[in-house]
């Protein structure tokens, strides 16, 4: 299968992959790959879209010859002319640096704890780190050179992530899910930075997203993947302006979108299918209440830096809040003290109209708050199997006898869309989707009565992302759950959320109900993170409904 357009179909490609298919030993991640084939040009960029689990990070891991040795491998891959054997990974280890780069879907895992940001870059590259942190969005590198990896937010880690992968100017980057951690204005940045690379170097890109709205934006041309083979594949526009195949029409239909607005704002819209829409939210007892919360820390020269100041934010019983904002605006760190995982400066914090301590907590309050992690490899462990880390909160609270944890655990994974099968497996042998789907699973085992929500869908794709938001929705109806829901994504902010809160800087800016604030944004910051949504294809495809059309 060719993906050129016929005037380069002449021109030798950078990469060509032929007929690879990847089989697990059993009890080992991911889907099997069968008999892919494909070919890219230099300069190009090639988007694989898809489900979790459908082998797209196989496929790019088989690639640059990371995949474990229990993987069996098979096919070709020409690179610059040169054949190399898919299953030599000896002699794939030689390319990886100036010849094929890899940015990884988890930059936690991705970066070293012990090693700064400085020397991350200068084990890459001699030169000087500022222009490459540049490239990766970063208006003042120098603020970030001295510090490790857990002293930035998720966005920052990729930024940097990024940055390494681009410091030996690779002829081949492979980007898998690089910008699913970033808000919407870093996120255009970056594009625009890597667009904009690939054509000066000639560098060819094989970018991995769930987003679809970002691989038009992007992508010269597209794969569509299901169960490890290639359903669909054509330019971006075409496949995304007239899919072909029934998957890729479902994917389609399942995305959050909104149109711009004749005066370049997004008026509230109806919720694609899959989502339910929200009624008008009415006064409601606060269930959690942050009271002028300011978190301050130490930087590594010794000076204080305060990542939120003097904030307040309500979250009533049964409403959801969005909180939004760019990377490193405070949004998780705010959170987390809702939570007692960071020890709040100044400020109160009340749980249904009582002050909580977190330096003395209650057991009842652990149950009655519940946080589900941005980083979902970070938050399992790494050695327990899935259905018992999510029966782990029962365990704790010792509520019902053990075989009726282990039901509740199994209802709570099922609810979530995973796949029975994966559920006595071990975190490191699941995608990113997929474990992000049993953290949130355990979160909701003991039925709290907030639950915080941190980027908790960013890593899924769009079909399972439609089911977990309903499931949310229909959580939020019937227990009055109270859901505080952090995003970066704008889309799904508008259609989920009663409310919205922008934070920057540390600072609340703006806030107002969901329709108000996207049809009227007073800040200008607001409206920029609304006009850098990235957004599909204005004609809807010929084949949707009048509803799906309408969204």
């Amino acid at each position: 299968m060719n993906l050129q357009p016929q005037s380069q179909c002449r021109a030798h490609p950078l990469i060509s992959v032929q007929g690879v298919s990847v089989v697990f030993a059993s009890g080992q991640s991911g889907s099997a790959l069968r008999d892919l084939s494909f070919d890219l040009m230099a300069g190009e960029i090639l988007g694989i879209v898809g489900e979790s689990g459908s082998g797209k990070s196989v496929m790019c891991r088989a690639i640059a010859g990371l995949l474990p040795p229990s993987a069996k491998i098979k096919g070709q891959m020409n690179f610059e002319g040169r054949p190399y054997p898919l299953s030599d990974r000896r002699l794939l280890a030689g390319l990886r640096g100036h010849g094929i780069a890899m940015i990884f879907q988890d930059p936690m895992s991705a970066l070293d704890p012990l090693m700064t940001v400085r020397r991350h870059l200068a084990l890459r590259t001699p030169g000087d780190p500022g222009p490459l942190l540049t490239t990766a969005g970063f208006g003042d590198p120098g603020k970030i050179l001295d510090s490790y990896p857990h002293q930035m937010s998720g966005g920052q880690c990729q930024r940097v992530a990024i940055a390494c992968a681009l410091a030996r100017e690779p002829r081949l980057l492979i980007a898998d899910e690089p910008t699913s951690a970033l808000d919407v204005t870093v996120q255009a940045s970056i594009l625009k930075h890597l667009k904009a690379v690939a054509a000066e170097r000639g560098m060819s890109i094989i970018f991995v997203t769930h987003d679809l709205a970002v691989a038009y934006q992007l992508c010269n041309q597209i794969i569509v993947m299901r169960n490890g083979v290639i359903l669909e594949t054509g330019s971006a526009a075409a496949v995304l302006a007239a899919p072909r195949a029934d998957y890729t029409k479902h994917l389609i239909a399942s995305m959050p979108r909104s149109r711009p607005h004749a005066s370049g704002i997004m008026p509230q819209t109806s919720p694609p299918a899959g989502l339910r829409p929200i009624g008008v939210p009415s006064a409601r007892h606060p269930a959690l209440r942050l009271d002028n919360i300011s978190v301050g820390y130490k930087t590594p020269d010794g000076r204080r830096f305060d990542a939120v100041r003097n904030v307040s934010v309500d979250v009533g019983e049964g409403e959801i809040v969005g909180l939004v904002g760019e990377s490193a605006s405070g949004k998780s760190t705010l959170a987390k003290a809702a939570v007692g995982l960071v020890t709040p400066s100044a400020g109160r914090i009340s749980m249904n109209g009582r002050v909580v301590d977190w330096s003395r907590p209650e057991p009842s309050w652990r149950r009655e708050i519940q946080y589900i992690f941005q980083d979902p490899r970070g938050a399992l462990d790494p050695l327990g199997r899935i259905v018992h880390q999510v029966r782990q909160p029962l365990d704790i609270h010792r509520l019902g006898d053990k075989g009726e944890r282990e039901a509740v655990a199994r209802a709570r994974l099922l609810e979530t869309h995973l796949d029975d099968k994966l559920f006595g497996r071990k975190p490191g042998s699941l995608s990113g989707g997929q474990r992000q789907r049993a953290t949130i699973a355990r979160a909701l085992t003991v039925r709290p009565r907030v639950l915080i929500c941190d980027e908790s869908v960013s890593a899924l794709d769009v079909s399972i992302q439609a089911k977990i938001l309903d499931l949310l929705l229909g959580l939020r109806d019937k227990y009055a759950l109270a859901i505080l829901f952090i995003s970066h994504d704008l889309s799904v902010i508008q259609h989920i959320c009663d409310r919205v809160v922008v934070m920057r800087h540390g600072k609340l800016i703006e806030e107002g109900p969901t329709f108000e604030l996207f049809r009227n944004p007073t800040e200008s910051y607001t409206r920029d993170l609304i006009a850098a949504l990235p957004r599909l294809p204005d004609a809807p495809p010929s084949h949707l409904s009048e509803q799906e059309a309408a969204v």
